[in-house]
């Protein structure tokens, strides 16, 4: 028998798993499978689809989770916070669907395939994706919506929330980068080493704060995973596969890093986005106190995250083994100039 993973190609592993996901739509959830209009938006641990059934009002997103997924009773309480959000109508996210029979998520079957596959259906949320940041406004709408994230985690109990915690033990001490050896085989000897000194130097600014610097997180908060909504609306959020609990700043962070990543060759343009940003995301709630000296740990954090994901998937899935060295290069070289004593990328002044 063929096997998932090592037998077939990627574009076949793709189509495989439209078939599943074009039947389950029909047997779950009372959808036309087979005649839906279904586009691949990504396929790297997840396969995510946007299905458009034949007459029907609207557009839904399709998310196989094929390999290193979440769990499902993780997925769940994703889902959950999701209906949560969606009911505070705060910030604009997709609104999960439940089956026939009131399910979050339904388990799939994948020939050849030994890991648990599991498909969530939600709501389209309509708008563009990677927000225009240099257009006027924008910046402060990214910034109000995180905000609105966080404080409905800080004001809104979810008692069942049961995701991964994002902190230094997980995504540094214990991530695969730097307990993987096939990681350290990518990472390279310096690599490795740069990633264990840069552990040791920002641990103890990580571990700093208290139970109201933490909560809730989306996880994954680049600029792509946020959506300008229609007709200057504001600014609304998806791809909530990574959520758990951790520190706000690290949203923070990925959204700079992200911002940063595109801007920094245009003089003063990184600079711009972030004082509008961070003016809308207090003008909703506060950063902590001493949020401008912690921002430097939590970009190398948000960094040795991609580290974590690149490492893992590279080896596996064809998309992210095209883009997923350089990345992992970049990431290193950044590391190396920092350890020498230069700012990070992002860091204020930097």
């Amino acid at each position: 028998m063929q096997t998932f993973s090592h037998d077939l190609s990627h574009a076949e592993q793709l189509e495989l798993l439209e078939g599943l996901t074009r039947a389950a739509l029909t047997e779950y959830y009372g959808l036309d499978g087979a005649a839906a209009t279904v586009q691949v938006q990504q396929y790297e641990d997840n396969a995510v689809w946007r299905i458009t059934p034949p007459d029907h009002d609207g557009s839904f997103v399709a998310r196989l989770s094929v390999r290193d997924g979440r769990p499902a009773h993780q997925q769940r309480s994703e889902m959950r916070w999701l209906e949560s959000l969606a009911a505070a109508r705060t910030v604009a996210v997709p609104e999960p669907i439940t089956t026939t029979s009131g399910q979050h998520v339904v388990p799939i079957e994948v020939p050849g395939h030994d890991e648990p596959a599991t498909l969530a259906l939600l709501h389209w949320l309509p708008g563009t994706a990677e927000p225009p940041y240099q257009q006027p406004g924008v910046a402060r709408e990214m910034g109000i919506a995180t905000a609105h994230l966080h404080q409905h985690a800080a004001t809104v109990p979810l008692p069942e929330f049961d995701r991964p915690v994002w902190d230094t033990e997980t995504i540094l001490l214990t991530g695969p980068a730097l307990t993987s050896p096939g990681a350290h085989e990518l990472l390279g000897a310096d690599g490795t080493t740069a990633l264990r000194k840069v552990t040791e130097l920002i641990t103890p600014a990580l571990q700093e704060g208290g139970p109201e610097d933490r909560g809730r997180i989306h996880g994954d908060l680049h600029r792509e995973n946020m959506i300008a909504l229609p007709g200057g609306t504001g600014i609304g959020m998806i791809d909530f596969d990574d959520c758990g609990t951790g520190a706000y700043l690290l949203d923070v962070a990925t959204v700079l890093s992200s911002i940063h990543r595109i801007a920094h060759k245009q003089p003063g343009s990184y600079e711009t986005f972030t004082e509008a940003y961070l003016d809308g995301y207090t003008h909703v709630r506060p950063l902590p106190s001493n949020w401008a000296r912690l921002l430097e740990p939590y970009l190398l954090l948000r960094d040795a995250f991609i580290l974590n994901f690149v490492t893992t998937a590279a080896p596996v899935n064809a998309d992210v083994a095209s883009w997923g060295p350089r990345r992992i290069a970049g990431i290193v070289a950044s590391m190396q100039e920092y350890l020498e004593g230069h700012a990070y990328p992002g860091a204020l002044g930097g």
